[in-house]
């Protein structure tokens, strides 16, 4: 019984260990992932800001 228990046991932490490996990879990905959005929407707002300083100069 000590056996399949300690079996038991490690083959939960072996899953635990792979589960947290894949949320930790996932997790990483996505925050790549909105961090270049966030990048992205950053520089279309700095474009827009241009576009505006640029039309008024011109009126």
């Amino acid at each position: 019984e000590y056996s399949a228990t300690k079996e038991r046991l490690e083959k939960e932490i072996k899953e635990m260990k792979e589960l947290s490996k894949d949320k930790e990879g996932k997790w990483s990905r996505d925050r790549k992932t909105f961090t270049d959005e966030i990048a992205h929407l950053r520089a279309q707002v700095a474009t827009r800001k241009d576009q505006l300083a640029s039309s008024l100069k011109e009126k």
